[in-house]
């Protein structure tokens, strides 16, 4: 076990404390405005390649915005795909997550888990950057925490399976992304040390997100 944990540590000291969101801090209330459609992603504990079809994340405050035993800022977290093809199976629209601030001060790190868990079975959700400007967000970069696996000399990324602590996303508000906008967001992302290979496009052509909450 002791053999275990040192390799663990020497894998998460190779791996650069990335730089989030801060200056200027994230606007939430810009933030979950509209909804946000994937562009590319990784796949994850939760999310497999078939899953990648018209995937969408929305964000709003309503009557599902309660965790037990925090008084804090509570987010609605509704998610959506199509399972194996473009308007396939919808998958998630089922289920709510609800987003969490536990620093007032830290608007960029949130975490995330059904409703009915209580914090410490939270995940983190760190909006990594976000733009163009606090007062109008056109795309976003999210991680699921610290990338701790090391892909290059200078770069890492987030586990690729398990729940908390995997996952990595680039959003936008509109359904296709234009091509330059995000090769400069992923050469943005490598610049802060944040590995690119392993992101997935994500269809959104096409789509008609029957069932999805969209806004």
């Amino acid at each position: 076990m002791f053999i275990s944990l040192l390799i663990s540590s020497i894998v998460l000291s190779a791996c650069s404390k990335i730089k989030l969101q801060s200056n200027p801090p994230v606007n939430l209330t810009e933030y979950i405005k509209h909804s946000w459609y994937i562009q590319q992603q990784q796949v994850n504990g939760y999310q497999s390649l078939d899953d990648l079809y018209c995937v969408t994340a929305t964000y709003n405050k309503d009557n599902n915005s309660h965790v037990p035993f925090f008084k804090g800022n509570v987010i609605s977290v509704y998610n959506y795909g199509n399972y194996k093809k473009i308007n396939g199976e919808s998958m998630g629209s089922g289920m709510v997550l609800c987003a969490r601030q536990l620093n007032e001060t830290e608007p960029e790190k949130l975490k995330v888990a059904p409703c009915f868990l209580p914090n410490i079975f939270s995940g983190p959700y760190w909006i990594v950057s976000t733009g163009p400007s606090p007062n109008n967000y056109q795309w976003a970069v999210v991680s699921g925490g610290q990338p701790c696996e090391q892909i290059t000399n200078t770069t890492c990324t987030t586990k690729k399976s398990g729940v908390n602590g995997s996952g990595l996303w680039i959003f936008s508000r509109d359904k296709i992304m234009d091509s330059e906008l995000l090769n400069d967001i992923r050469q943005n992302m490598l610049k802060n040390g944040i590995d690119t290979s392993k992101l997935i496009n994500v269809s959104q052509s096409g789509c008609n997100y029957n069932g999805a909450f969209l806004k």
